[in-house]
């Protein structure tokens, strides 16, 4: 009796098994070629069409991944579940380009529009998170710049001691300031259009007038260092490297 159920488990778990076998889907980009017709049907037209996009938007793609590569390394810990997405993206990338060199055409196609969308929606999850650590960047710019006006407003009075940094500096900086509010206004502006690629390069931007603006204020070389390595991850962002890889390399 025992040896009977044994040799019944045994052909249930046998079963088991090849369902879960048959039932395993094989991995994007690598199916069978009468599965792979079935993915790329359509007429003549659409084959060009969906070729076409493929081959115009893999530079873009391209320049899109290189930038995520830096973004999410800097502050991908910022941005929840940014590391996922962009793991996903470039697998789905993969998987554009097996379909294209498989000559699927219109499979490789419609898997690059998913993938721009997805491309999208994730620097536009980093746009907000650089939209939100610009803001208070030049709102800290705004203040030391004002201080620094009151200062000299008391000084001028009589009422004050010497003052600390001449008007001509205090002009250079709200110069400085206005053209990164510039900048930010650009970026804030492409982020309604969903142009998220060119929203954080002026992002990047506005931040190192930003930062100049905080650095040039300090006299002592230990105050410029301070603010250099509060903004050290921007500081290498905005060069496009990976804080992490420069750090290792001092």
């Amino acid at each position: 009796m025992l040896k009977n159920s044994f040799i019944i488990l045994l052909f249930c778990f046998f079963c088991l098994s090849i369902s879960a076998q048959e039932s395993g889907t094989q991995e994007k980009g690598k199916e069978s070629i009468e599965e792979l017709d079935k993915l790329d049907q359509g007429n003549n037209l659409e084959r060009k069409q969906y070729k076409n996009i493929s081959e115009n938007n893999k530079d873009r793609v391209i320049n899109a991944i290189k930038l995520l590569t830096i973004v999410t390394a800097n502050f991908g810990d910022e941005v929840p579940d940014s590391k996922t997405a962009f793991e996903k993206i470039k697998k789905d990338y993969q998987v554009v380009l097996r379909y294209y060199y498989r000559r699927a055409y219109i499979a490789s196609g419609k898997a690059m529009v998913t993938l721009e969308k997805d491309i999208t929606a994730l620097l536009g999850k980093f746009a907000k998170n650089y939209d939100t650590k610009t803001q208070n960047l030049l709102a800290e710019c705004a203040d030391v710049i004002t201080n620094q006006e009151q200062t000299q407003l008391v000084e001028n009075s009589g009422e004050g001691s010497k003052v600390i940094v001449p008007y001509r500096e205090i002009a250079e900086a709200q110069q400085k300031l206005r053209i990164a509010y510039g900048q930010m206004g650009l970026a804030t502006d492409m982020s309604r259009e969903d142009r998220f690629y060119d929203s954080i390069v002026h992002y990047r931007i506005a931040k190192d007038y930003g930062i100049k603006i905080l650095s040039d204020f300090k006299e002592a070389e230990a105050d410029k260092k301070a603010i250099s390595d509060k903004y050290g991850k921007d500081l290498s962002d905005n060069r496009n490297q990976i804080f992490a890889q420069q750090q290792s390399a001092k």
